[in-house]
């Protein structure tokens, strides 16, 4: 959103500014500025405030009422959720204190709003897939050099997200006019940042601007001995401008310990700076930024060189490109796609010869080419001084000029022979000696970031990403790696991360999901999967395997609402065609647990060598014995599991969090609340499990958090121990047998002891758990009804706790996260270190790996059943605790025999 100022009457009387801002913001920022001037706040309205001196006589009176902006002031269209229009009325003797206050509002009015912030990061979906706690990355402090556009505001907010603190980045803007770049500025220092401009003028002419560049570098300075002083190491993300200050020099007296190169000038700076002493990853040539940046960068040259000529015809006209490097080719295409005539100059003969074999008439230099051809359009991309004054006199008049890196069409800037006239908004009007005109179009500078925000966010998603991973890199090895430039290493990280699956599944495959079976793009392409069972569990199967590219063919007995468009049965698995059933590849029982077993066996009299995919529990408590055993009489088929938040990655960062904070030291005291109001389904004979009771439903899922955060051995101890050292505490019900259960351990190991809780009901209404959020950023109230299941998890270890919110999340004031939006926040000593929300679908991503273990050549592991056999022994247990013929209800609540928690423990062994 745009921030108005207008003059309304007297520069003295009123100031009226609009922004996003909510009264209370507005108010905290009002009482800041009071209190230094000993100045009284009286709030005399809901709306209006004044400032007044002791004895009572007004300062400034402030007053305001809501605004909506008139357009969005992003890229992703959003308006911000709450604005003010605000007037200041000064009073005599107040215009100093108005003064502040108009200073202090102009710049919180030009920081981006929580709305907008949100839907900056959601536009980036890879980037915040990576923005997980590295430890090593935590111990660096980071200067970030590069444009000031949103995807560079979602890059260090990643950064932060990634344990960065925010005094220890450092943003340096390079000096192009970006739309908003006021606005990142101001949301970095507010948010705690430092920011500030290391102009590329100032690098490349710096002789003419030693003042500019030396009080750039002074702040460099103080960071980065401030950095050392604190035992922080210094990271550089910059394009060489650092650098080539001497700052990776190995006789540097002031040096930062490792770099990540981003742009092929900077490459060209590094090397000129002389001998190394740190390790540089080179994204600039790296295969994601070959493969996947420049088409988007080319992309926006293109489209912002359109904008700036709405009046001039383009196809069919003769354009000269200037340099036929990796952006430089790019462009040569693009202008031919649209019907130019594009001859192309490069000194480089590799350049010459590519671009010839590619349909270009081509020439060794700009002058060569001006004597054959008059284009009406020169881009330059070399980033050298491709004119000179003989090149200047030979420009056709009427000629644009559109250069894409500072240094092409310098020379008209910096010879005062050359006169020029300012086009605002387009550029500058040149006029030659001989008394032609050229336009070039921008500042001089990349053209594409003329107020402009360049590339689409999406479009840098995988770069921003790629950047981040690499960051993590670097900063884990960068004592092991040898100074210089390292390109291979970085191809490798980033291969081996799995980000270009990410962004094909992300960006090509996930958004044509119709086409997958015709082009072969997805895993299950091709493959016939049966469903069995489309309730609601089976509903979501189906819709990830459609996705996955599936030909779905659905068999439901009850036939309930079943989609058009696929083959469906309503009969039973045994009684499918054999025809049917030759063809199916993969099936996904998802049917009530009861009847797992029949149509296991079923499918394997179908296909002995059967792919099956099973939700959890895998068969009643009952049948465990009778599952080992057909599956040990059908050696080929392959079996798995469900299991969904064994993939969580709330809980990867938790665990990560713990570890960073508390390294090596076991946790304390876990506890695990997972309940669902299933009251109205079961009203309706659904979901009723009698064999598991509580235990069924959610019981499993909170195993597998319990897995997540204890050590392995501890874990399998206590799966195997008796329930009878737990103390238990039940409530019966006569339709659901156990309605409700929470379980205490007390888990001993040779080095730790940890208390355990866990607690699931399926009759009881969600309890908000959690306090509202500091920072609302992706946060919204009345999203939806209020939730009826809650799923939490809190560990302590040593000094801190960490919570983790899984989805659906709901906490206090009624602040909500959209669906598959979780929350994990960490404390230490009572102090919130960490709170973030992290966008994931634990059970997409489960049912995407175990498509990869069930149809790819590995061998898959035999079903892991130990959490089954963990919770038919509690079923078992409970069972026998019930006096025969005792009717309960869900007011019976009983605490069973074991010990008590602070009596005798529950002692595991880890082994």
């Amino acid at each position: 959103m745009s921030v108005d100022t207008v003059p309304v009457r007297a520069a003295a009387a009123w100031d009226v500014l609009r922004g996003p801002i909510t009264a209370a913001a507005l108010s905290e920022g009002v009482a800041g500025i009071a209190a230094p001037r000993k100045l009284h706040v009286d709030h005399t309205s809901p709306t209006s405030l004044t400032l007044t001196v002791p004895g009572g006589a007004p300062h400034v009176t402030i007053r305001w009422h809501p605004h909506t902006a008139k357009r969005p002031d992003t890229l992703s269209h959003v308006l911000p959720a709450d604005g003010l229009e605000v007037l200041l009325d000064v009073h005599p003797g107040g215009e100093e204190t108005a003064a502040a206050l108009h200073t202090w509002l102009r710049d919180r009015l030009r920081c981006y709003d929580p709305a907008e912030l949100e839907q900056i990061t959601a536009s980036m979906p890879l980037l915040a897939r990576h923005a997980t706690p590295d430890a090593h990355l935590a111990e660096w402090a980071v200067i970030f050099r590069d444009h000031y556009v949103e995807n560079t505001l979602a890059f260090l907010l990643a950064l932060q997200q990634a344990g960065v603190p925010a005094e220890w980045v450092y943003a340096l803007a390079k000096g192009d006019r970006t739309r908003n770049r006021d606005r990142i500025h101001a949301t970095l220092l507010a948010r705690g940042c430092r920011s500030g401009l290391l102009d590329n003028t100032a690098i490349n002419a710096p002789a003419g601007h030693a003042a500019e560049l030396a009080r750039a570098l002074a702040g460099v300075d103080a960071f980065i001995d401030a950095a050392h002083a604190t035992g922080r190491k210094v990271l550089v993300i910059d394009d060489g401008g650092l650098i080539a200050q001497g700052y990776g020099r190995i006789d540097a007296v002031r040096r930062v310990d490792a770099a990540i190169e981003l742009t092929v000038s900077g490459l060209k700076r590094i090397k000129a700076a002389g001998p190394l002493g740190i390790p540089v990853f080179n994204l600039a040539r790296s295969a994601l930024k070959t493969n996947l940046g420049y088409p988007e960068i080319a992309d926006s040259c293109l489209r912002r060189l359109r904008e700036l000529l709405p009046a001039v015809k383009v196809i069919g006209r003769t354009v000269l490109v200037l340099g036929y490097g990796t952006l430089g080719s790019r462009l040569a295409a693009a202008l031919r796609a649209q019907g130019c005539q594009v001859h192309v100059a490069d000194p480089d003969p590799l350049a010459l010869i590519a671009a010839a074999e590619a349909g270009h008439p081509t020439y060794r230099t700009v002058g060569d080419a001006l004597r054959s051809v008059r284009p009406f359009l020169l881009v330059g991309t070399t980033g050298e001084d491709t004119l000179t004054p003989g090149v200047v006199e030979a420009l056709p008049d009427g000629a644009v000029l559109a250069p894409y890196a500072t240094r092409d069409f310098s020379l008209l800037a910096t010879d005062p022979a050359f006169t020029a006239t300012q086009i605002p908004g387009v550029g500058r009007r040149y006029r030659l000696p001989a008394g032609t005109h050229v336009t070039v179009l921008g500042d001089g500078r990349s053209l594409n970031l003329f107020e402009s925000d360049a590339i689409p966010n999406q479009g840098y998603d995988a770069y921003r990403a790629g950047t981040l991973i690499a960051a993590k890199a670097l900063c884990a090895d960068a004592a092991a790696l040898p100074p210089g430039v390292h390109t291979s290493v970085v191809d490798d990280v980033i291969t081996g991360s799995g980000l270009y699956d990410a962004y094909y599944d992300t960006y090509l495959s996930a958004s044509a999901p119709a086409q997958h079976a015709a082009t072969g793009s997805a895993p299950l392409a091709g493959t016939t999967v049966c469903t069995v069972g489309y309730g609601t569990a089976g509903r979501l199967h189906a819709q990830i395997l459609t996705d996955a590219g599936a030909q779905l063919t659905i068999v439901d007995p009850k036939h309930q609402d079943l989609p058009r468009g696929c083959t469906t049965f309503h009969h039973s698995v045994g009684d499918l065609p054999a025809a049917v059933a030759a063809g199916i590849g993969l099936w996904s029982v998802a049917c009530p647990t009861a009847d797992h077993l029949p149509v296991l066996r079923a499918i394997l009299a179908h296909n002995p060598a059967a792919r099956i995919l099973l939700e959890k529990p895998a068969c009643q408590g009952h049948e465990i014995d009778e599952l080992t055993q057909l599956l040990a009489t059908h050696p080929a088929a392959r079996i798995a599991v469900v299991d969904q938040y064994r993939h969580a990655r709330a809980l990867d960062i938790a665990a990560d969090l713990l570890e960073g904070y508390e390294p090596g030291i076991p946790p304390s005291h876990i506890s695990i609340t997972f309940t669902k109001d299933r009251t109205g389904d079961i009203s309706l004979g659904r979901f009723v499990d009698r064999s598991y009771g509580v235990l069924g439903y959610e019981w499993l899922h909170m195993l597998a958090a319990l897995r997540r955060v204890l050590p392995s051995g501890v874990f399998d101890a206590y799966l195997a121990g008796s329930p009878q050292k737990s103390m238990l505490r039940a409530i019966y019900n006569e339709r659901l047998f156990v309605a409700s259960l929470t379980e205490q351990s007390i888990l001993h190991t040779p080095d730790a002891t940890t208390y355990v809780d866990l607690h699931s009901s399926i009759t009881s209404p969600a309890v908000l758990l959690g306090d509202a959020p500091a920072d609302a950023t992706g946060w919204r109230r009345g999203l939806r009804a209020a939730d009826d299941r809650r799923r939490y998890l809190m560990v302590t270890a040593g000094r801190t706790q960490v919570a983790v919110h899984l989805e659906p999340v709901t906490v206090a004031g009624g602040w909500q996260l959209e669906r598959n939006h979780h929350r994990v926040v960490a404390a230490k000593e009572g102090r919130i270190v960490h709170d973030q929300v992290v966008e994931d679908s634990p059970l997409r991503t489960a049912i995407s790996d175990a498509i990869g273990r069930l149809t790819g050549p590995l061998l898959v592991e035999p079903l892991e059943l130990g959490p089954l056999r963990r919770i038919a022994a509690l079923a078992e247990y409970l069972r026998a605790q019930q006096p025969a013929g005792q009717t309960t209800d869900a007011r019976d609540e009983r605490d069973l025999p074991g010990p008590p928690v602070a009596g005798e423990p529950m002692s595991v062994q880890a082994g």
